[in-house]
């Protein structure tokens, strides 16, 4: 599976509700190469876009239809007469006009971010800058300057974007210059310290040492026995 998923150029600009922008990105993010066909349940959908009931995924789901995100549901029914997993058919997205995003960032960012993040991933050069200014931004997402300052150094100090350095014509350098970066704690999981990790699994010391100890236990209990018996000695 690809790192990262396509999203369409204008998918900041179709008026998607927070929630909605989450389950459109949820939805996309499971699209194989070109098949927009998605099979994926209500409740994997509220896990990964963090919404706790499955009605509010519910009525996403319908906004959605209306917007054109979501061309059509269907469910079919099993054998045993239930319903099975709803099945989306999505807007495709088309050769040219997408940007990418990577796939972890599902359920890390607040809203403000995630669309600050998206508009960075969609504002990216070939060479994977940002160079936008602070008014720029504030205009395409309608909030105000401040918190567009507020909101980059939040994600600067996340992680998932990283300040550049552009030298200019002048010898100075620029300020507003950002590219998409992986946070540490993604890249690096640490391990527990009661755990320890093999080529073949991962097992607990503690369970370890105990099943060390029942096996030497049982070793010793016959080796005994073998004992008596070369030994004579009847049980």
């Amino acid at each position: 599976m690809q790192a990262y998923f396509k999203l369409r150029n204008d998918i900041l600009d179709c008026g998607l509700t927070p929630n909605e922008l989450k389950v459109a990105m949820c939805l996309y993010s499971c699209v194989f190469k070109s098949y927009y066909i998605v099979k994926i349940k209500q409740k994997t959908i509220a896990k990964k876009c963090c919404i706790k009931k499955l009605e509010t995924v519910a009525n996403i789901i319908c906004s959605l239809q209306r917007k054109g995100i979501i061309q059509s549901v269907s469910r079919r029914q099993k054998a045993n007469g239930w319903l099975g997993t709803y099945i989306y058919r999505l807007k495709m997205i088309p050769s040219k006009g997408y940007f990418k995003v990577k796939r972890y960032i599902l359920g890390k960012l607040s809203n403000v971010q995630l669309r600050m993040y998206l508009f960075i991933c969609r504002c990216l050069t070939k060479r994977n800058d940002m160079w936008n200014s602070f008014n720029d931004i504030a205009r395409a997402l309608q909030i105000g300057r401040s918190k567009v300052i507020s909101t980059i150094n939040e994600l600067v100090q996340l992680g998932f974007i990283r300040k550049l350095k552009i030298l200019k014509s002048d010898g100075s350098y620029s300020d507003n210059h950002y590219s998409i970066s992986e946070p540490e704690q993604l890249i690096k999981k640490e391990e527990s310290p009661k755990q320890a990790t093999t080529p073949f699994r991962t097992f607990n010391k503690s369970n370890y040492s105990s099943n060390y100890r029942r096996c030497v236990a049982i070793c010793q209990v016959k080796f005994n026995s073998l004992l008596d018996f070369f030994s004579g000695v009847v049980p």
